[in-house]
C-alpha cells in the first residue's frame, strides 16, 4: 500500500467513527444523527412558559399573607407546567438537534402516508404539509416507541449542546422564567 491509499483509509475510518458515535438507534429500528442544538434557543425554550405561582393566603397567626406552596390546586398546576415545559423542551431537541440517519424495513417513513392516516384518527392537530412538523412528529409517534427513546434522544442532543440536566433545572428558575 501506498501512502496516498492509508491516508484514505485513515480518513474513512475517522469519519465513519465521528458518525457513528452521534448516532442513536431507537427501540424501533431507526438510527437518527445527534447534534447540536443552539443552547440559546434552547433556553428560549426552557424558560418560555413562566412557572406558575402559588396561591397567597392571609395567615392570621402571623399577621401576614404567605405564599401556599401545598395547596393541592397549585401542586396540578405545577405537574402540569412540568409536563408541558418539558414536552417543549424535548421538542425542541429533537427538532434542532437530530436528523434522520436509516428506517428500517416495517417502519413507516416521515413522508410515508399511512403513520398519519392513525395520527389523523386521534384527532390531534396536524400540519401535514409542514417537513419539520412531520418530522417532528413522525419522531415521537413513530420512531421513538419508548420513554427510554426520548430519554436517549434528551441526553445525546443535550450533551452535544451544552446542556446538562442540571442546566435545563437552573432554566427554569431563570429571572425571566416567571414573569
Amino acid at each position: 500500500m501506498d501512502d496516498k491509499n492509508d491516508m484514505k483509509t485513515i480518513r474513512a475510518v475517522a469519519d465513519e467513527g465521528k458518525g457513528a458515535q452521534d448516532e442513536i438507534t431507537l427501540s424501533s429500528g431507526v438510527v437518527l444523527r445527534a447534534k447540536k442544538a443552539n443552547p440559546i434557543t434552547l433556553i428560549r425554550v426552557m424558560t418560555r412558559t413562566p412557572r406558575p405561582k402559588p396561591p397567597v393566603v392571609f395567615m392570621k397567626s402571623m399577621g401576614r399573607d404567605m405564599e401556599n406552596p401545598d395547596d393541592p390546586d397549585y401542586i396540578e398546576r405545577v405537574k402540569a407546567w412540568e409536563m408541558e415545559s418539558n414536552a417543549q423542551v424535548l421538542n425542541a431537541l429533537i427538532l434542532l438537534g437530530t436528523e434522520l440517519v436509516r428506517v428500517p424495513k416495517g417502519v413507516a417513513k416521515p413522508e410515508d402516508k399511512d403513520w398519519m392516516d392513525k395520527y389523523r384518527l386521534l384527532d390531534m392537530p396536524m400540519r401535514p404539509d409542514d417537513k419539520h412538523w412531520r418530522y417532528l412528529t413522525w419522531v415521537t409517534f413513530v420512531a421513538a416507541t419508548d420513554e427510554k427513546d426520548l430519554e436517549i434522544i434528551q441526553d445525546a442532543v443535550g450533551k452535544l449542546s451544552g446542556m446538562a440536566e442540571v442546566d435545563v433545572k437552573s432554566a427554569e428558575q431563570f429571572p425571566g422564567s416567571d414573569d
